[in-house]
């Protein structure tokens, strides 16, 4: 399979899951206000980054339309924007795992975002490995 349509497929399959599966989590889905979340991202950041990679700024605005719906985005590693619908902890972690490294929805992308779910949005280590698993991603 080509690289572009492995890529597409891995998309689609990770929107789906954050649309359904990952919504279940009171924490990481709960609307929260912009200061939260940049206090949130600074901790992350923190943690996580390698030393001396800067954080990306943090900005709300109206994010990307695709499909008649705005989605949060991060442009490069150095802008996250999230759009009014999508300011909670799920989605800043999703934006986040960009800014560190992975930019496509790959297995290196999932192994990343599922760690900072795990660590930072309370989702359970073995619910997130069989999720992975069914997808043929070893965490």
């Amino acid at each position: 399979m080509k690289a572009k349509d492995r890529n597409s497929r891995d998309t689609r399959w990770l929107y789906r899951l954050e649309d359904t599966t990952l919504r279940y989590n009171s924490f990481a889905n709960a609307d929260r206000p912009m200061a939260f979340l940049r206090e949130f991202a600074e901790r992350v950041w923190a943690a996580e980054a390698p030393a001396g990679r800067r954080k990306p700024t943090i900005t709300a605005d109206y994010g990307t339309l695709h499909n008649g719906r705005a989605y949060s985005y991060c442009e490069g590693f150095t802008k996250i924007v999230l759009a009014r619908s999508q300011r909670n902890v799920l989605v800043l972690l999703h934006e986040l795992t960009h800014a560190l490294g992975p930019c496509v929805h790959g297995p290196k992308f999932i192994r990343l975002y599922f760690r900072l779910l795990r660590r930072w949005a309370g989702y359970h280590r073995w619910f997130l490995e069989t999720v992975a698993a069914e997808r043929g991603i070893a965490l």
